[in-house]
Order: C-alpha cells, then sequence, then structure tokens
C-alpha cells in the first residue's frame, strides 16, 4: 500500500502541472505593435512611382494593427479570429484548406500547432503569408509575427504585434 501512495503522489503531481500548462488557445487582447505603416514604407521604398503606391495601399488594407485574437485549438480543428472578422478554421496537422478572405481573394489556408507556437500559413498565385503566434515561457503573453512575401514585392514585409490575456 505504502508503494502504491508513493506512485501515485508524483503521479498526480505530474497531471496537476500538465494540466495548469500555457495555452495558446483564448482571448488575447493587443499589448503593443510595431509600426506597421513604416515597415510597408521600407518594403516598398525600393518599388517605381507607379507601382509603389498601389502595393502600399494594398498591404496597409491588408495589414491592421489586430486588437484582438480568439484561437481554439482542438483534434479536429484549429481557429482563429482576428478582430471582428470572420472565424478562419483550419484542419490540424498542417493540412492545407480553402479560404475564402472577405474580399473574395482565395487561399490555401495551413496551421501547424506545436505546444507553444501556431504557424499559420496562407498561399495564393499572388504571394503567401504566414503568422506566427508564439507563447511566451510563462503563458501570459502571445507575440504575432506576420510575414508576406510576393514576386511583387522587393522584399518580405515583416512585423510584430504582442497581445496578453
Amino acid at each position: 500500500m505504502r508503494s502504491a501512495k508513493l506512485f501515485l503522489v508524483p503521479t498526480i503531481a505530474v497531471l496537476s502541472l500538465a494540466a495548469q500548462e500555457p495555452s495558446l488557445s483564448g482571448t488575447w487582447n493587443q499589448t503593443r505593435t510595431d509600426d506597421i505603416p513604416a515597415a510597408i514604407d521600407a518594403t516598398v521604398a525600393d518599388m517605381n512611382f507607379i507601382k509603389r503606391p498601389i502595393a502600399r495601399h494594398k498591404l496597409v488594407n491588408l495589414n491592421p494593427a489586430y486588437r484582438k485574437v480568439m484561437i481554439a485549438i482542438s483534434d479536429k480543428e484549429v481557429l482563429v479570429r482576428l478582430d471582428e472578422r470572420e472565424p478562419i478554421h483550419m484542419p490540424p496537422g498542417g493540412k492545407a484548406a480553402p479560404w475564402t478572405r472577405e474580399d473574395g481573394d482565395k487561399f490555401m489556408v495551413a496551421a501547424q500547432v506545436t505546444k507553444d507556437q501556431l504557424v499559420q500559413t496562407f498561399k495564393n498565385d499572388e504571394g503567401e503569408r504566414t503568422n506566427v503566434f508564439k507563447l511566451s515561457p510563462d503563458g501570459r503573453s502571445l507575440t504575432l509575427t506576420a510575414t508576406v512575401k510576393s514576386p511583387k514585392l522587393p522584399r518580405p514585409l515583416v512585423y510584430s504585434i504582442s497581445f496578453g490575456r
């Protein structure tokens, strides 16, 4: 009986710690953001004077400083909702699925989840966007690093937004 108690106590302690492990799932509110317009200006700076304002306008419209992120992860689905936009539903395990943005542009979207990170990738003929949601070790903050690549851009657009619970 004593050996059963010695085994049971550490097992309960391990299960208790696992249950308290920080999770990406939940609602997160913005705490800090990079200067996204400056990052956009740096990305389009080397474009010719005709294409630059068009690219800048499109990038500004598609890259807001999100105020809120909701993430829900299960065995069947990964869901991400940015601000009040429609949620993006993705299969788990990095499998790509079709998705249509509010403006009608069509993408293949995929989600790859690890213990402390969600990598969300959007791809179509015009380019690719990767959102990396990284959980802090204490589970109190989440950083979204967005990278937008296109053959039409001279360099990738990269910026970060931080969130807290």
